[in-house]
């Protein structure tokens, strides 16, 4: 008989604050931006960036995984200038994530374009409201690497 692991209290906290944010009953609604899966969670921190941006980092006891790493970003739709009753599907959000140069809120187009250029591109990720980055792993700067070579 197989059993299922019982989810750590940081893991179930991460869980009910994502879908809480995500639902639209709780303001203010937000996009949210995973960028590597939470798994064996031990410790949640949810840190304010900047006005609408919230960083979820966790703390994990995977041996795959760093210590404490960024599981994701939730970004508010005020400041993608969008309106959660009017979205229909995940394409009008499409538009405005993979076009950041014409977004108003200077620390949003600031996120969108380090996502971009550091993982490749934001892919949607089921739900209307859940995004995913195409890869996990930082790519690395070819102009760093050469100077710690040298």
């Amino acid at each position: 008989m197989i059993t299922m692991a019982k989810k750590s209290p940081a893991e179930q906290q991460l869980k009910k604050y994502v879908k809480a944010r995500t639902k639209g009953k709780e303001e203010p609604i937000c996009v949210f931006i995973k960028i590597r899966e939470a798994k064996d969670v031990v410790d949640l921190k949810i840190k304010d960036t900047e006005n609408g941006i919230v960083e979820l980092r966790v703390s994990s006891t995977n041996e795959h995984y760093p210590k404490w790493y960024t599981h994701g970003y939730l970004i508010d739709l005020k400041n993608l200038r969008l309106n959660y009753k009017e979205i229909k599907n995940s394409l009008e959000v499409q538009d405005v994530l993979l076009n950041p140069a014409k977004l108003v809120h200077a620390a949003t187009k600031q996120l969108l374009t380090k996502l971009d250029k550091d993982y490749g591109g934001i892919l949607p990720d089921g739900k209307k409201l859940f995004w995913k980055t195409e890869k996990f792993k930082k790519s690395k700067d070819p102009y760093k690497v050469k100077m710690k070579a040298m």
